[in-house]
């Protein structure tokens, strides 16, 4: 009587599905966003003026992340208005974080045995001398259960308003990413980056975003982005 052990295979799976499921897992190469947008943008406005709203009422984390917009918006073809100079259009943002659970299967430590038969035929000369065999054992497999994996989900929210509309929304994109271990101030960057991928795009178009990380500039004023789903 023999014992052998499956190969853990199954459990390995399941853990590289969740770790897919997560569009910012630190263990890939890539970074995945989602983005939302909505649009009703004016022509011929390239070279025209914008402002941030609240800019003088922002703290310092909230100016970081002006920043980042900032070093986006070249996309739009506005120029941000200095000092006294008027501005047409009104540039604001939110950013949310939320904490959620996904369900994923681990082992618990304890195992099942079944039996197993094996047939077989021995080369040249046999098994023990005869020219077939069988074999009868048991196999082990682990036991799995149902537990809790917290992630965060951010997102921000970029907005763009028309005076010459009376204020009237023009450009509004939100842009998702999932995190087990970044921080908002990290993921920032690529959300921003995402909002203005494709600018204007398409009226209520949901869109993934994908980043190679860990590049130079990942902060910066061009990204290099790579849509995977139009």
């Amino acid at each position: 009587m023999r014992y052998q052990q499956v190969p853990r295979m199954r459990n390995l799976v399941l853990a590289g599905l969740f770790l897919a499921g997560l569009t910012a897992c630190s263990t890939t190469s890539e970074f995945t966003t989602q983005v939302t947008s909505f649009q009703q943008w004016p022509a011929a406005v390239a070279g025209q003026h914008y402002r941030f709203v609240d800019s003088k009422q922002q703290n310092l984390e909230q100016a970081a992340y002006t920043g980042y917009i900032r070093n986006n918006m070249f996309r739009t073809g506005l120029i941000e208005a200095m000092g006294r100079q008027s501005a047409r259009f009104d540039v604001g943002f939110t950013t949310g974080t939320e904490v959620r659970q996904q369900m994923v299967q681990r082992e618990t430590g304890n195992y099942d045995l079944y039996p197993t038969l094996g047939l077989g035929m021995g080369f040249p000369y046999g098994y023990y001398g005869n020219p077939f065999y069988s074999s009868f054992g048991f196999a082990m497999t682990p036991r799995y259960q149902l537990v809790p994996v917290p992630y965060h989900r951010y997102s921000l929210t970029v907005y763009i308003r028309d005076r010459q509309q009376n204020g009237n929304e023009v450009f509004r994109a939100s842009a998702v990413a999932d995190s087990r271990e970044r921080g908002l101030p990290e993921v920032m960057p690529y959300l921003a980056a995402s909002v203005f991928d494709q600018f204007p795009g398409h009226n209520g178009q949901v869109r993934t975003v994908e980043f190679e990380r860990n590049k130079e500039g990942v902060a910066g004023t061009a990204l290099p982005i790579t849509v995977k789903k139009p």
